[in-house]
């Protein structure tokens, strides 16, 4: 259960990565918004990261090997 205003705008390209759209929804009362997202923009301005990566799905920082976000770091 989130106690959040939940985002309801179903159009936004990154509402599989915002915790305001993924976020159960509290069983008795659920407060939903319109964030007022620019209609070419990403994302609005309260985008709440969920820790989704967006290139390969995997949550918490974890990264599959061919990830465009796996940044391997070598010490020479």
């Amino acid at each position: 259960m989130a106690d959040i205003t939940k985002c309801e705008d179903s159009l936004c390209p990154s509402k599989k990565y915002c915790f305001r759209f993924t976020a159960p929804a509290n069983e008795f009362r659920q407060s939903y918004g319109q964030f007022n997202r620019e209609l070419d923009a990403y994302n609005c301005v309260l985008f709440w990261d969920n820790g989704i990566c967006k290139y390969c799905n995997l949550q918490n920082g974890a990264h599959k090997m061919g990830c465009e976000r796996n940044i391997i770091n070598i010490k020479l």
